[in-house]
């Protein structure tokens, strides 16, 4: 899985510089919320989305990893609290076992 991570990493590397080494310098006009930035540099366009997509992607992946490590937490407790209900029963002698269930089945 690493090398597959590393590949794409590397192709997408691979994929900025061919587009923005001929155009270089090339200049665009952005309005952005309503400010306008004139003759910006289409390297600084790519690579701020480019930013901004790696963002958005930790911010999701953070909380979808939260999200895991919370369900983990409460399925170790839930075993935890298993495990004591099961030391307890192994642990009843085995006279009042037997008790119990003639008990229950009268």
């Amino acid at each position: 899985m690493l090398v597959f991570r590393l590949i794409l990493l590397l192709v997408l590397i691979i994929a900025l510089v061919v587009l923005l080494v001929p155009n270089v310098d090339q200049t665009v006009d952005l309005d952005f919320f309503g400010r306008e930035f004139l003759d910006t540099q289409l390297l600084f366009v790519v690579v701020g989305c480019y930013g901004l997509g790696f963002l958005t992607a930790l911010v999701f992946m953070a909380m979808r990893e939260w999200r895991h490590r919370r369900e983990i937490s409460s399925q170790k407790r839930q075993r935890r609290i298993l495990d004591r209900e099961l030391a307890d029963l192994r642990s009843l002698p085995l006279q009042e076992l037997s008790n119990q269930s003639v008990a229950k089945g009268d």
